[in-house]
């Protein structure tokens, strides 16, 4: 992990704790007599690295909804006072980790206690390569078609999956080489043939539209859960454009699999960060909190998608709808790139910033300065046209 190896360059002590440990010893009194005793230790070793993690678990004294508030408060004030402290010591280097960022009580996160804020993506496959030369160091094998079963995958489980791989080989009776890895993987990867076709003209549909509007990709990946791009937005002027631009690219996924397909999948739905959803967010937020939509001049609080009447719910399923179409049609005229351009992705299974250059660099980028996505009249039809014929 991260962590370690930031302690081990410096050649410095790791001190570890975590809001887990420290509240499994029970009670209030013996949870902070724990925190307390993790700080000591980092103060009693230093210069060392000292690594907390789950600090989501201290909650946020914002939440007010259960009957834990006088608990949650106890707890993060006195870690709020012990990084204060440990600020005066030189010589520690303070690391957090979470899962939920959006749980820490802001508090923790301002200027002072964790200055810097990094998000973590998941490994490429260089790394991943990095990783399985450690577990072969002497192979002498091409590794990279491994590094490419494995791409998607967090570090976590690539170290689980070599765990559970090398437990097998011992009960085989086999030795365990990248070949015996490489076997498992491909038994495990062969029925998703298919699945993988689908996600893969999902990703490269939102890259395509991202780069169409001026867009940096960073990275388009496949992973065993489904697949992800990475995009940079450059700034917008808040105009209502610029947020019909990203409802086009949010659903430019499910758009390239009508295009292609005839058929699309439930893979733009899902949890609060669905393209869907973000999407459907971005429809509400303009008609609710940012005075673009249909209330004109007015702030009318958190849009509550529960509550909306069923006119309001035919205008946001309405403007959804148009944004697939303006995706369609945008990605029509490159439905065979889009095509190769997945083909080689499923194989690969990641694109980095510069494979995506490479696919993407003959494409004229648009001028975003328009007052609405371009796709509408005959790109629309054409794209409906083909929509039909791939259906049949």
């Amino acid at each position: 992990m991260g962590h370690s190896t930031i302690a081990a360059s410096a050649g410095v002590p790791l001190i570890q704790g975590s809001f887990g440990a420290w509240q499994a010893n029970g009670r209030l009194g013996d949870m902070l007599a724990a925190m307390l005793t993790c700080f000591r230790d980092a103060k009693s070793r230093k210069p060392c690295v000292l690594f907390i993690d789950e600090i989501d678990s201290c909650g946020s004294r914002a939440d007010t909804g259960d009957r834990n508030q006088a608990y949650r408060q106890q707890v993060i004030n006195e870690f709020l006072r012990q990084i204060d402290l440990l600020h005066r010591e030189e010589g520690i280097l303070l690391i957090g980790a979470t899962n939920f960022p959006g749980k820490i009580d802001p508090a923790i996160l301002r200027p002072g206690r964790f200055d810097l804020h990094h998000e973590m993506p998941l490994p490429t496959r260089q790394q991943i390569l990095v990783m399985l030369e450690q577990a072969f160091p002497d192979s002498g094998q091409d590794l990279r078609p491994l590094s490419r079963k494995l791409a998607g995958q967090t570090p976590a489980v690539i170290d689980a999956r070599l765990r559970e791989a090398r437990a097998k080989a011992r009960r085989q009776g086999q030795s365990f080489d990248p070949g015996f890895l490489e076997q498992i993987l491909g038994q495990e990867q062969g029925y998703r043939k298919q699945l993988d076709e689908r996600i893969a003209v999902h990703e490269c549909g939102h890259a395509i539209a991202a780069w169409l509007y001026g867009e940096e990709i960073k990275r388009v990946c496949l992973s065993p859960d489904g697949g992800f791009t990475e995009r940079t937005t450059p700034p917008g002027a808040g105009l209502e454009a610029d947020f019909d631009r990203q409802m086009c690219i949010h659903l430019a996924g499910r758009a390239a699999e009508r295009l292609l397909f005839g058929t699309v999948s439930a893979g733009a739905g899902g949890s609060a960060a669905s393209d869907l959803a973000q999407a459907t967010q971005l429809a509400l937020s303009m008609d609710y909190e940012l005075g673009l939509g249909i209330h004109g001049n007015a702030w009318l609080g958190t849009p509550d998608f529960a509550r909306l009447t069923a006119e309001e719910r035919k205008r946001l399923q309405d403007r959804l709808n148009h944004a697939e179409d303006c995706a369609r049609a945008l990605l029509y005229p490159h439905r065979h790139l889009l095509r190769e351009m997945a083909s080689v992705l499923r194989r690969e299974r990641e694109f980095d910033s510069d494979a995506i250059k490479s696919w993407l660099k003959d494409l004229p980028r648009r001028s975003i300065s328009a007052d609405e996505p371009e796709g509408t009249g005959d790109d629309i039809s054409n794209a409906a046209t083909a929509f039909g014929a791939n259906s049949g």
